[in-house]
């Protein structure tokens, strides 16, 4: 079978397809030069040109609790998690929303006259993967609150204080990406409808499932040995002997900003098919963002929560570049909260 690719611009069907859409698709996508997009093809073209939310320096559009807290009579704030921890404490004038609900709230919602609308959820890695759904939507005034609820109040850091840890068993050695290969086969309950049905679809597939599936903590790390590790950052968060940064033996690394090496037009299509995925970012929030990107597209994408943090927090305090993602006690305002419905 012959590879697809946009880069060329063969196929005069499609050329101006392209041009409109300031978008390309790398060299390895199959089907065969029929002049046709495969459907997965097709829906990264169409995120793309929307704006590639989760390959930007937007992604995953945090915001600090200090700005909610001063604006919040401004913001519409969206509390996903479960009704029984919003019980137990949440942001006043907090609505709360659990995520196979979240696409028809913003549906029916007039979300252009709020300034903001903001995701609140435990410890800020599900409502980070919801944003970008809901950014892929068009929904683009969707901020996550940076560490979620543990931001907020030290009631509910615990999770977060839990996770910090380091690890051992690590190497510099660096390991070469995969060669190209194709994407993942999507397939639809209507294959002829539009493209933005098409992206529904799958985002409101991924909203039902919530964010428990694309989510493990360390020990799931420590044992993921047979399957991809990704470290989604820059050079710094990957390895550097002089503050002591490394990373378990095979894991590859995936630049974010400035390069976004996980765009169609670099290293997309090295990732695997056919086998899960796991990714660290900085602090978990920038992985979980790309989870979601890479889980619309067929990808076997799972993000692990708190990322460096629970890999090699306390170097992290000594590398400038790191420290900025390292969770601790000046992250937390200890702002008022109300308890139940």
């Amino acid at each position: 079978m012959k590879i697809f690719t946009l880069k060329i611009l063969k196929i005069s069907t499609i050329v101006l397809f392209v041009i409109v859409l300031h978008s390309c698709i790398d060299d390895n996508i199959s089907p065969s030069l029929t002049g046709e997009l495969n459907s997965t093809a097709e829906l990264l073209v169409y995120f793309e040109s929307i704006g590639d939310f989760a390959n930007s320096e937007f992604a995953p559009a945090l915001i600090d609790a200090d700005e909610v807290y001063v604006k919040k009579n401004n913001y519409l704030i969206i509390d996903v998690r479960e009704n029984s921890d919003f019980a137990l404490g949440h942001i006043e004038g907090s609505v709360n929303v659990v995520s196979d609900s979240l696409y028809k709230y913003m549906e029916n919602l007039d979300y252009a006259i709020y300034e903001k609308i903001i995701l609140v959820s435990k410890n800020g890695h599900a409502s980070a993967y919801y944003t970008c759904l809901l950014r892929l939507s068009g929904f683009n005034n969707v901020y996550t609150l940076n560490f979620g609820m543990a931001s907020w109040h030290v009631d509910f850091a615990e999770e977060w204080f839990n996770a910090l840890e380091d690890l051992d068993d690590f190497t510099d050695e660096q390991f070469p990406k995969n060669d190209f290969t194709n994407l993942p086969m999507l397939n639809f309950s209507n294959p002829s409808t539009s493209i933005e049905e098409k992206a529904r679809e799958r985002i409101l597939l991924l909203l039902d499932t919530a964010f428990k599936n694309p989510e493990v903590y360390r020990n799931s790390f420590i044992l993921f040995e047979n399957d991809l590790l990704v470290c989604y950052g820059t050079s710094m968060l990957y390895s550097s002997k002089l503050y002591g940064i490394g990373h378990k033996v095979g894991t590859m690394h995936y630049i974010s900003s400035p390069l976004y090496e996980l765009r169609s037009v670099n290293y997309l299509q090295t990732l695997p098919p056919d086998k899960p995925i796991l990714i660290y970012s900085f602090n978990g929030q920038l992985s979980a963002c790309i989870t979601a990107y890479l889980r619309t597209l067929g990808y076997d994408a799972i993000t692990l929560q708190f990322g460096a943090n629970q890999i090699f927090y306390n170097n992290m305090f000594v590398n400038p570049e790191l420290a900025a993602y390292a969770f601790d006690q000046t992250d937390i305002k200890n702002y008022p909260y109300v308890i139940g419905d």
